[in-house]
């Protein structure tokens, strides 16, 4: 199917439409200018005009399987579809949708079988990023089954973990092969809580490696076919201890020219991986930044709690952009990594009311701000996500005061981390 004959389009989306900001409008109404119809098949939250506007949207069971997600695109007539769907089950999901609509002859702009399960795994993630040349923390793979002498009587197998471990040094982390948003980490603080964790060890296979101590950073590329843009890095916070909810965290796509300089290498180094493995669409990596090197933990195969971030920061719009792959006129940029052209803060926000919406978005630039966020059926607080010109940043420490003065939205600490990011050196950088 060519470009030109693809006159509806069908976008997948597994979490709240809301939380992509305005990119997802922005997408819809390009989309419906362009002389095209959208729909979005969604399974999670809900869905105005103001969300999908000049499109139609309907929503799905939250259990939706690959094949009814099929049977309704199929119904409505689509000519290509996008998955704009989070976190990884649903990415897998939507490859196995891909895989049953290329039976139609109907284009899906998502990773394959292939490429998603391969990096849904985090012991098949580590293997590929080593033979690509990218800093990994060591690791190894551990077999849950043997430690509890479920497959075979292995005694021996709990003393390699513990020569491993002892290899590696302390602290340590585990995690589940399988499994995303921080779900199934242990931090394993020295030999004591080792012992604790091979007598009860998790289910199934997990990876077991270095706590790294550093920065929490988080990138995206998009694209297809040897093409692909690298957003901005986007830093979310401290590594180096317990885990900890991502989103209490100041995360910012902040200038940082020497940081910045020494990420190119690696975006390099991701583009060929994503050319090796035939990525289609978006892949999403958590770093750590530690003493000059980038190592990598994982590689997601989707959008992410991020893309919102970087896109802000950059300008350009993830979303229009697998929407271009779609119809054919996808071109990635000649720069290794997209440049921001304004500051991009995210942060927690509590107490939030109407009233301190309308005069926050009078007030400064701000692309989403989340009331209460949902993650696994919790609610946490509230999340604000603001853009600052380079130049005003003094203004915009002024206004968020002034905002928190009146609403107590932010902490103490909050404040104070926001005032020393925008007067700090990578502000007087940019001045």
């Amino acid at each position: 199917m060519t470009a030109s004959e693809i006159r509806r389009i069908a976008y997948i989306r597994s979490i709240p439409i809301s939380r992509a900001g305005p990119y997802i409008p922005e997408l819809a109404k390009a989309v419906a200018d362009d002389g095209r119809e959208a729909r979005i098949f969604y399974t999670d939250g809900d869905c105005a005009a103001a969300d999908f506007p000049g499109g139609t949207w309907e929503k799905l069971p939250e259990d939706a399987t690959p094949d009814q997600i099929v049977d309704r695109i199929l119904a409505w007539g689509a000519d290509g579809v996008v998955s704009l769907s989070f976190p990884d089950e649903a990415a897998l999901r939507d490859a196995v949708v891909k895989a049953k609509l290329a039976e139609h002859g109907i284009p899906v702009v998502t990773n394959g079988v292939e490429p998603a399960r391969l990096l849904g795994d985090k012991g098949e993630t580590r293997k590929i990023l080593a033979d690509h040349g990218l800093d990994v923390p060591q690791g190894m793979l551990i077999d849950g089954t043997l430690l509890k002498n479920a497959a075979a009587a292995v005694p021996a197998y709990a003393d390699i973990v513990r020569l491993k471990a002892e290899e590696f040094g302390y602290p340590l982390l585990t995690k589940a092969v399988w499994g995303s948003s921080g779900s199934g980490i242990r931090f394993i603080r020295d030999r004591a809580d080792l012992e604790e964790f091979l007598a009860t060890p998790d289910e199934g296979n997990l990876v077991m490696e270095q706590c790294i101590t550093g920065e929490l950073c988080t990138v995206e590329l998009v694209g297809a076919d040897g093409e692909y843009a690298v957003q901005p890095l986007c830093f979310t916070g401290p590594a180096g201890g317990k885990p900890t909810f991502a989103f209490w965290e100041l995360r910012s796509s902040a200038p940082r020219t020497a940081d910045d300089a020494a990420f190119v290498p690696v975006a390099q180094k991701l583009k060929k991986l994503c050319t090796t493995l035939g990525i289609t669409g978006v892949i999403n990596l958590d770093i750590i930044h530690s003493r000059g090197t980038y190592y990598v933990l994982e590689i997601n195969p989707r959008v992410s709690g991020a893309t919102a971030l970087g896109v802000a920061a950059s300008g350009r719009n993830t979303y229009l952009s697998m929407t271009d792959i779609l119809l054919g006129r996808w071109k990635a940029p000649a720069e290794p990594v997209l440049p921001r052209q304004r500051w991009s803060l995210e942060f927690p926000v509590d107490n939030v009311t109407d009233v301190f919406v309308k005069e926050a978005e009078q007030a400064l630039d701000v692309v989403q701000i989340t009331p209460a966020l949902v993650v696994d059926g919790r609610e946490y607080g509230g999340l604000m996500i603001a853009t600052c010109e380079y130049g005003a940043e003094d203004a915009f420490v002024q206004q968020i005061t002034a905002l928190d003065a009146t609403h107590h939205v932010l902490s103490a600490d909050m404040l104070a981390q926001l005032t020393d990011l925008l007067t700090g050196p990578a502000a007087q950088a940019v001045r």
